[in-house]
């Protein structure tokens, strides 16, 4: 065989390698990119967050931001759900429950519940009940049927109901997050933590 014969044969086994790995590389950059696709275009579904409560556990309104931050980055992706779980060690607890649920009453629950963690250190040191008289006129309660809400039975009983449903769930400490129903055996330690978890839920294959 002369060298003519031998550079033409070397030439005809390079296309072919370069042609196999051309191709290979373009297979697998499309798989890729399938893949990348599937995730992306997953479709979001609604994540239930129910969180039992106590308006005087400085731990509880540290979480209010994070479920602030939730619910404006996923808007209605995230439905919230509040239950009063009034702790014993807590002063003023039952009286900050009820003060929600009366202003509930006459449909301002989020503005108290507000108003109520804004304030805690201060209510939390004595005069809760005129203080939460006066969140109740800032927002502009009636205010004879706020104080009549804050001492009735109905009030009182919705309140321990929340707290019996929460034993029942095995809640003991506050806050408590359930998460579609299910329970977080550990509190995140950062938004970030927090948002990574919901994220779980809102994009997992049923």
């Amino acid at each position: 065989m002369n060298n003519k014969s031998v550079q033409i044969g070397l030439f005809v086994v390079f296309l072919i390698v370069a042609g196999g790995a051309l191709y290979y590389g373009l297979s697998g950059d499309s798989e890729n990119e399938a893949t990348n696709s599937g995730t992306s275009n997953q479709t979001a579904q609604t994540v239930e967050i129910l969180k039992y409560s106590d308006f005087q556990c400085p731990a509880c309104k540290g979480f209010v931001p994070y479920v602030e931050q939730l619910q404006e980055e996923y808007g209605d992706l995230i439905d919230f759900s509040y239950r009063h779980f009034p702790l014993s060690g807590f002063q003023y607890s039952r009286l900050a429950a009820h003060s929600a649920e009366a202003a509930r009453e006459q449909g301002h629950f989020d503005e108290m519940h507000d108003l109520i963690f804004e304030n805690q250190q201060e209510w939390s040191q004595g005069n809760a009940r005129e203080l939460f008289e006066s969140y109740a006129e800032q927002i502009g309660l009636d205010m004879e049927q706020f104080r009549e809400d804050v001492e009735s039975d109905a009030v009182a009983e919705r309140v321990e109901s929340n707290r019996r449903e929460g034993v029942r769930r095995s809640v003991t400490s506050t806050p408590t997050f359930f998460i579609n129903g299910r329970k977080l055996q550990q509190n995140p330690q950062s938004y970030e933590q927090f948002k990574s978890i919901v994220e779980l839920y809102m994009y997992r294959s049923n």
